[in-house]
């Protein structure tokens, strides 16, 4: 990881909210028949798309040679070394049996990619997009526990709190 340049970890969190876009539309399709489950799931994966499109911005703005020094690079390591950055890890929906199994697992991915992008923010230096991605994933983090603890409303990042 000693090589590891900005720009291969933001194209990473692209490809993670690809993915988390695309995890969440199949566990909305999963649970269509509980609306609000699947209204959940449809926002998270609104917010994911949002997400992607706010990083390739990023992307944009970083040097193509820059590189992170050896301990940042170990730990964007450890930060996508989660089952959640993993694709068939990810894609694989049948251990999901509840709509409590599944706002768990969503908890679990967006506190990855919250560790993930504040280990990137590290690295970077203040950015206000990143800074704007960070408080979004905290944000989803916060509502599901409340989602999930107390049957809370989850608006997404389109009404903010």
């Amino acid at each position: 990881m000693k090589n590891l340049t900005l720009r291969k970890a933001i194209e990473m969190a692209v490809v993670t909210e690809e993915l988390g876009a695309k995890y969440y539309r199949k566990i909305a399709k999963k649970f269509s028949g509980e609306s609000e489950i699947a209204r959940i799931f449809d926002q998270l994966a609104q917010d994911e798309v949002a997400h992607e499109t706010q990083f390739k911005k990023l992307l944009e703005e970083v040097p193509p040679g820059r590189h992170s020094g050896e301990d940042s690079g170990l730990v964007l390591r450890a930060a996508a070394i989660s089952q959640f950055f993993d694709q068939k890890a990810l894609g694989n929906d049948e251990q999901i049996m509840s709509s409590q199994d599944a706002l768990i697992r969503a908890l679990a991915f967006e506190r990855s990619t919250l560790f993930y992008y504040q280990s990137l923010r590290d690295i970077l230096g203040d950015s206000p997009q990143l800074e704007k991605m960070i408080e979004a994933e905290r944000s989803h983090v916060v509502v599901l526990m409340k989602v999930i603890v107390s049957d809370a409303k989850f608006r997404g990042l389109a009404d903010p709190w």
